[in-house]
Order: C-alpha cells, then structure tokens, then sequence
C-alpha cells in the first residue's frame, strides 16, 4: 500500500508516457495497430486506478494524508512550490475520475474504434486524463491553475477533434474562450492570494498558496479587506468555479445537429470538467464559510458578471466572422508571397545553373529562409507597435 502512496506521481507520468507512444506513432505513419494502443492505454488507465484506490483506503479507511513540496519557481520575495498533496478529498475525486476515464476509453473503442483518427483521439483523452490528475493532486492553488490550463487545451483538442465540421470548430472556439475567461480569472484569484499572504503575512514558503493552510489565508485576507470589496473578491472565486460548472453546456449550445458517438464522447469529456469545479469549491470553502449572510451581496455580483459577459458574447461572434476572415486573408497573402518567391529564385537558378536538381532545391530553401525572416521581423514590428 505504501509504494503505491509514495509513487503517487505516477498518476501523471503513466498517461503522459502514453501520449508519448501515440505521438510517435503517428510520426511513423501509424504501424501499431489500434487494438495494440487501445490496449496499452486501457492497462495504463487501470493502472492508475489501482494506484487511485490504494491512496483512497490509505486517506480514507486509514485517516492519513501525505504531502510534498519542492521550490520550481524562486523570486526575489515570492516561491512558487510544485508537489502532491493527498487528503480524503483529492483521492475521492482521483478515484471517481479514473473510473470515469477508463469507462470513457472503453466507449470510445468499442463505438469509434473504425474512425481513420481514433489513435488521436486516444491521444486527447489521455491528455485530459493527465490534467484532470494533475488538479486532483496539486498542493496549492497555483499548481492547481497550471493543470487547469492543460484541461482547456485538451478540452479544445477534444471538442475541435472533426475540425472539418464547421459546427465543432464553433463550439471548440467558445469553449476555449469560455476557459481562457474562467482561468484568467483564476490567476487573478491566485495572484490577490499570493499578494496578501507574502506582503502582509510575510508567507514566502509552502504556506503561502497551500490548500492546507487556505483557513488562515481566508481569514487573513477577510480581515485585510474591507466587506464590500472580499464580497466581490469571493465573487470572483464563485464565478470561476461556474465557468467550470458551464463547460458541458457550452458545449451543447453549438452540439451538431446529428447526435453522433463521437459528439457524445465530448459531451461526457466536457461534464467530467464539472468534477473539477466542485474540487475548486471545495478546496476554496473557507472563503465561502466566512462570507456569512453576504452571501445574497455575492449572488447579484455573480449575476451583473454573468449578464456582462452575455453582452460580450454577443459581440464575440461577429468578431470570430471578422478575424476569421483577416486570418484567411493574410494564410492566401502568405502562401502567394512564398510562391512567388519560389518561383523567382528557381528562375534565377534555371538561368545561372541550367535548372538542376540541386540548385533548384538549394535557392528554394534559401528563398523559403528569406520568407521565414520575413514573417518574424513582421512579427516583432507587430508586438513593439
């Protein structure tokens, strides 16, 4: 029981080392057969699942917790710490996901095995396997938000998985919005905690983002600031954790209009999101505990924030028109600028080398290098403007 404890971090590395395989097949022109990495994924999945229940008896039956820190980012006043952190709570979520995440993988075989593109996604679903482990057994809030932003790319990858289908590539395109908005907003959360816990309580180690220490930063930071203002703060936190709530939702908004496997494979992706959410409020109860009867003052925030975002919501589809049409704009300017340089230094070499092989791929490159430079000093002009 104990080795599976103090390996607990092989919860992250056994998905990531599949994700791994199935890329490199995909660079070898998919040799393996799919029923060889369906295998290999399913055993990793009921691996840690194994792992996931040896933890879940050592926390639960046997009421103890285990908890790990090392330094990866050092500041000049602020330590940024990554580690594992296992209570009742996070192995009850890392049980229930790897049940879900094995049922999903199973599902998505047995029904989608024939797709020409399941071994990608296979390769997706293990991804957000490793993210969703990744929330479950962070220490602090920090680590926390670096997983949740791993979900999003992967819910992206999922959702955006048929990218001919104009209806999918919609929805993935909210749905990452929709996730940049919710954890942008849980950075914000994290940097005013990180802010009072290091300037006014001088919390510079583990301490100071600690899911174990979130009782003495919530009520610090509740007698630091005035009511109104940790009313809206706690605000903030309640709507990150709805964003998370929203993400299945989202999704059914821009559902295809046939109700395919694979658009019920996202669905399923995309609600066991909602597991996270209830992590987060979970975790960050402390600060809900002490709001009291504001509670009511919270709500209505909560609503203005929601009905200010319907109104950008409005705004964002016309923008997407927009932007997708300068996007395709400046890909065919691109594209005819590199062809006509092409051409060009093959004429060149046609002139001055009689046109062989050699020379012709040697200017082609060289004018492929040119478009390269191009495109960067474009770049950065862009950025400094």
């Amino acid at each position: 029981m104990e080795f599976f404890v103090e390996n607990i971090n092989l919860l992250l590395f056994l998905p990531l080392i599949v994700c791994a395989i199935l890329g490199f097949n995909g660079l070898i022109s998919n040799r393996v057969e799919k029923n060889t990495l369906f295998s290999i994924s399913i055993a990793v999945a009921l691996i840690c699942l194994i792992f996931a229940g040896a933890a879940f008896d050592y926390s639960v039956f046997n009421n103890m917790s285990v908890s790990s820190n090392f330094p990866w980012l050092a500041l000049d006043n602020i330590n940024f710490y990554l580690g594992t952190y296992l209570d009742k709570i996070s192995v009850s979520f890392l049980l229930g996901s790897g049940v879900l995440c094995v049922l999903l993988q199973v599902f998505a075989f047995l029904k989608l095995k024939d797709t020409p593109d399941f071994n990608r996604l296979l390769l997706y679903l293990n991804l957000f396997y490793f993210a969703l482990n990744g929330i479950f057994i962070s220490p602090n809030i920090f680590q926390s938000y670096l997983f949740f932003e791993i979900v999003g790319v992967a819910a992206y990858l999922l959702i955006n998985f048929d990218f001919s289908n104009r209806d999918e590539s919609k929805a993935a395109i909210k749905s990452f919005v929709f996730n940049r908005i919710g954890d942008l907003t849980l950075l914000f959360c994290v940097l005013t905690i990180l802010y009072y816990a290091v300037v006014y309580n001088q919390l510079t180690d583990a301490n100071s983002l600690s899911y174990t220490n979130m009782n003495n930063v919530s009520a610090s930071i509740n007698s630091l600031m005035s009511e109104p203002l940790f009313v809206f703060f706690c605000s903030i936190l309640m709507f990150v954790i709805v964003m998370k709530f929203m993400q299945a939702f989202i999704y059914l908004t821009f559902e295809p209009k046939e109700n395919t496997l694979l658009s019920k494979v996202i669905l399923f992706q995309n609600a066991m999101i909602t597991l996270a959410g209830v992590y987060l409020f979970m975790r960050l109860n402390p600060f809900f505990v002490d709001l009291g009867f504001d509670w009511v003052w919270t709500l209505l925030v909560l609503a203005l924030m929601f009905l200010t975002l319907g109104v950008l919501n409005k705004l964002f589809i016309p923008f997407c028109k927009m932007m997708g049409w300068i996007e395709k704009y400046v890909v065919e300017s691109v594209i005819n600028f590199a062809e006509l340089l092409i051409r060009a230094f093959s004429y060149i070499c046609t002139k001055l080398q009689a046109g062989n092989f050699q020379s012709y791929l040697i200017y082609s490159l060289i004018g492929l290098v040119l478009i390269f430079a191009f495109v960067l000093i474009f770049y950065v002009l862009l950025i400094k403007v």
